[in-house]
């Protein structure tokens, strides 16, 4: 799908079977959509219609939800997060920093709140239960509150003022 869709990477992101379409208008929509279907129909390929959604405000793709302009973590998965139990061994600490790494961009100094967490996983020793304590249980639960604090990710204005100053050598 990747490469069907080369040089569409401005209005597309495909993801397997999968292709999502954004755009700042609907008249820029409906021809990136024209596009792409132009490309599948070229391939051979055929669209499930009962499978499509479009002209959609949000859309929920790979535990995001996305949609003018914004980017966020999908209620579902966040409430996986917030309910997970207290890891009592590495696999479960493992498995604890896994999920809430998928949304790593959304948490300010990520490495630094899971710096306890990922500590219990260095060693060589396979103990079955890790050495939990208080900074470990203050990482996890702040992981947590991060989470379920709705975060966000905006895209840039793009025609608006630079709101910096380049760095010039």
């Amino acid at each position: 799908m990747a490469s069907l869709l080369r040089n569409c990477e401005d209005y597309a992101v495909p993801y397997l079977d999968d292709v999502a379409i954004f755009s700042q208008s609907g008249e820029d929509h409906l021809r990136h959509l024209e596009d792409i279907l132009d490309h599948q129909s070229s391939a051979k390929l055929n669209i499930k219609l009962s499978k499509c959604q479009f002209a959609q405000v949000y859309v929920k793709y790979l535990g995001h939800l996305v949609g003018q302009g914004l980017r966020q973590p999908a209620e579902l998965k966040v409430q996986a997060i917030k309910d997970f139990p207290t890891p009592t061994t590495k696999t479960q600490v493992r498995a604890f920093l896994g999920s809430a790494g998928y949304y790593r961009k959304y948490i300010p100094e990520f490495s630094v709140v899971t710096a306890p967490l990922a500590d219990l996983l260095k060693g060589k020793i396979r103990k079955f239960t890790v050495d939990w304590n208080e900074t470990c249980q203050k990482a996890f639960d702040e992981l947590k509150d991060k989470l379920t604090e709705n975060p966000v990710l905006y895209s840039p204005e793009l025609h608006s003022p630079v709101l910096y100053s380049p760095v010039l050598k």
